[in-house]
């Protein structure tokens, strides 16, 4: 038998723990806002970031929340294999954008007047 076979739960339940989880978020943020004058904010903070996670445990228990953190482990997974260029790299592609930037620029504006004068030319404008 397959270990890693999946608990088939009813939608109802995961319907109800994501409920339950956005009730809870909402709530800390009431409770964040509603203690403004009755307590530090480093203890409001704390309490919104405990009650968030709370909330994130909560709504990881369902099958799409369950499937959201997966998505969300592998996604840090491929982040890792990614090659950062190094100061050197990002320098000389920085200077390379920029002096391109200039150089088109210089280019379309020399079009530019160029079809002006030929415009006024034909025009009589002279």
């Amino acid at each position: 038998m397959n270990s890693k076979a999946e608990i088939s739960r009813s939608p109802a339940i995961d319907t109800m723990l994501l409920l339950i989880s956005v009730i809870m978020l909402v709530g800390g943020i009431g409770a964040y806002y509603y203690f403004q004058d009755l307590a530090n904010t480093p203890v409001r903070v704390g309490g919104l970031i405990l009650w968030s996670v709370l909330a994130a445990w909560v709504a990881g228990q369902s099958q799409k929340g369950a499937t959201f953190f997966r998505f969300l482990k592998e996604a840090d997974i491929e982040r890792r294999k990614v090659i950062w260029p190094t100061h050197q790299e990002t320098l000389q592609t920085s200077l390379m954008v920029i002096v391109v930037t200039i150089l088109i620029s210089l280019f379309l504006a020399a079009v530019d007047w160029l079809l002006g004068a030929l415009i006024r030319n034909l025009l009589g404008g002279g």
